[in-house]
């Protein structure tokens, strides 16, 4: 059974990708080190039983996900940014 940080991490994911949803330059970073802060945290985890290290294993998955799908919006943001500029 996965640990209940585990499903608490999990559960909070999918409320944050809402299509049309936007963060200013701030808060897009802090969610980014947000991410990858608790892909590690996840990843150091040990579990006795294989179950545990899976689940740590996909919620870092999960993680690190989230924080590539915001480096690409902010990717798409600045080369938008930077195409209005010209």
């Amino acid at each position: 059974m996965a640990h209940p940080a585990t499903q608490r991490a999990t559960l909070g994911a999918p409320c944050m990708a809402q299509p049309g949803r936007t963060l200013d330059p701030i808060q897009r970073q802090a969610a980014i080190e947000n991410a990858l802060s608790t892909a590690l945290y996840f990843m150091r985890r040990t579990g006795d039983a294989p179950a545990d290290r899976a689940a740590h294993l996909w919620a870092a998955t999960a993680r690190a996900h989230r924080a590539l799908s915001l480096l690409k919006q902010a990717s798409t943001d600045a080369r938008e940014v930077g195409r209005a500029g010209q």
